[in-house]
């Protein structure tokens, strides 16, 4: 048991040395981040659409149809 408990330790000791203020800062800057991303989500969401639009634009609805009536053929 002496020699679980040591393994414990060893594995936990670099976890304990971490001050508890920089803990609270961590967890403050992934709550604002969290935050940030629910308020600005459909703003987030149209800047992503419009970046997938510049890389794979639409085509219009002539291309459509030429590439239907070529498909078919």
């Amino acid at each position: 048991m002496s020699t679980f408990a040591t393994a414990l330790y060893a594995v936990s000791a670099p976890v304990l040395d971490i001050p508890f203020i920089t803990v609270v800062q961590v967890l403050l800057a992934l709550v604002a981040i969290g935050a940030f991303a629910l308020v600005f989500k459909p703003l987030l969401v149209g800047i992503a659409r419009a970046l997938v639009l510049v890389v794979r634009p639409k085509l219009s609805r002539e291309q459509r149809l030429a590439r239907e009536l070529a498909t078919r053929a």
